[in-house]
């Protein structure tokens, strides 16, 4: 993007909507009248814009809406339980945050009071390099020897 375009990218959408100042839409218009890469940017916003337009709209049905067309607003509707749906949001709200913070305390974890070093069998790991390395089984002489 040229130099002078980070100035008038932000501006793209307002200026298809018709949503700029007049002092912001006289700069981009001049702006517009020199730059190829911004024209051809705002004929892709215009298009988008077009598009979405044309999508069909739907209607959010009544019970996940909250508010009628008309603009009354719906009563409060109860769960299962009778709570009304905005308590049992909060208290389910509620009940996340503490098995939240439950599984954050139980991956912190507490300190290891009975740690034990635990020998590591190197004899095992010798005994298989040598077998691998030499070949034969575990009993040749060269493991025998090797041992103290």
């Amino acid at each position: 993007m040229a130099d002078g375009c980070d100035a008038f990218e932000p501006l793209g959408s307002a200026w298809v909507d018709g949503e700029l100042r007049h002092d912001e839409r006289a700069n981009m218009a001049a702006h517009l009248q020199g730059c190829p890469r911004c024209r051809s940017r705002i004929t892709g916003l215009r298009i988008t814009s077009t598009m979405l337009r044309s999508v069909p709209q739907r209607q959010v049905p009544m019970e996940l809406g909250g508010v009628r067309t008309d603009a009354t607003p719906v009563p409060v509707a109860a769960d299962a339980s009778g709570l009304p749906r905005a308590l049992a949001r909060s208290l389910a709200g509620m009940a996340a945050a503490v098995a939240l913070l439950g599984v954050a305390a139980f991956a912190a974890g507490a300190p290891d009071t009975d740690a034990r070093t635990v020998a590591v069998p190197v004899d095992v790991y010798v005994a298989d390099h040598i077998v691998h390395s030499i070949g034969g089984p575990v009993s040749t002489p060269a493991l025998l020897s090797a041992q103290p």
